[in-house]
């Protein structure tokens, strides 16, 4: 008797936590298409700059990240704006310091609907910290990416012996 009794209260809840299973989403339900929307709706990150010695061909991005470089490192510049670009071209520029004194600029091309702009020597010669900074002495630089004249964002190198 005792072993009925065991399977029937089993049974009892079974039943009983499927039938609240199955009443607690219905209610739910139409909630479902609000939060299928902000699921599925595109998310934004922050701008960033990023500085590196690589380039990641696979992910489209810079590897091996840093802002301390020696002259003859390998150097990789890139923005990730977070969301496109409002203009097709982005201006990257380098200050020595706090100065406003221009020691690189260039133009860097970007697809429409694009949010990274990057600039990085081709593959057989890749671009040196030296043959951007026209130096090799030691100190701190900017880096600074602008749409027209105003300016997106801006992060420091820091050139080291």
């Amino acid at each position: 008797m005792a072993k009925k009794s065991i399977l029937l209260s089993i049974l009892c809840d079974f039943s009983t936590f499927f039938g609240i299973y199955y009443i607690i989403p219905m209610r739910y339900l139409l909630f479902l298409p609000i939060f299928a929307i902000f699921a599925c709706e595109a998310t934004e990150t922050e701008p960033k700059i990023l500085l590196g010695h690589e380039w990641n061909n696979t992910a489209k991005t810079v590897a091996d990240t840093t802002s301390q470089f020696k002259p003859n490192d390998v150097i990789v510049l890139q923005m990730d704006n977070g969301k496109p670009f409002k203009t097709l071209t982005v201006e990257m520029r380098i200050f020595q310091g706090e100065s406003d004194r221009v020691l690189f600029k260039h133009a860097v091309q970007v697809k429409n609907n694009d949010s990274k702009a990057t600039l990085k020597g081709p593959e057989s010669k890749p671009l040196k910290v030296k043959e951007i900074l026209h130096s090799s002495t030691p100190g701190i630089y900017r880096v600074a990416f602008f749409d027209g004249d105003s300016l997106l964002l801006e992060k420091k190198l820091e050139l080291v012996k």
